[in-house]
Formats: C-alpha cells, structure tokens, sequence
C-alpha cells in the first residue's frame, strides 16, 4: 500500500474495508500489525487482498510458516487425509 500514488492510496483505504466489509479501523489493524504481534485476519481477507494486489498469500504474512510434516502419521493414501481436512477438492 505505501508504493501506492497518494490519490490510489486514499481511494484503496476507503474501498477495500468496503469490499470485505469490515471497518476501516479493522482494515487499519490488519495494515499495521507487527511482526511480534499475535493478530490474525481471516484467510478469505487474506487471499482477496493477495488477488488485489496481484501478489501471494505468503507475500502478505508478517512471519514465516512453519513448515509441515506428515511424520508420523501412518495413512495408506494422503489424499484420503487431504479429502478429510478439506484440502483437495
């Protein structure tokens, strides 16, 4: 957002909490929040903000995810735990 003209600033702060219908305070909270802060946005905001800004969800975090592992877990077919957690269509 910073990268953004001033006039386009103005109009994409009073437009996109419009659009995810949210308040203009909660899309301030979702800009500003710092790494070492615990706050969270949904993740349907989070993937159309991604597609807003043309960029990735990861782009967007202010940390870096931890990796996961299927260690451990003793399944025959991963897409039966995939279809499970709702992960594949």
């Amino acid at each position: 957002m910073e990268l953004l003209p001033h006039e386009e600033y103005k109009v994409a702060t009073k437009t996109l909490p419009a659009a995810l219908k949210i308040s203009s305070r909660t899309f301030f909270r979702y800009m500003y929040t710092r790494i070492h802060e615990n706050y969270s946005m949904p993740v349907d905001h989070l993937a159309r903000l991604a597609k807003f800004f043309n960029c990735q969800i990861e782009d967007m975090l202010n940390y870096e995810p931890p990796p996961l592992s299927a260690k451990g877990i003793k399944v025959k077919d991963k897409t039966d735990l995939l279809q499970k957690f709702k992960l594949v269509k």
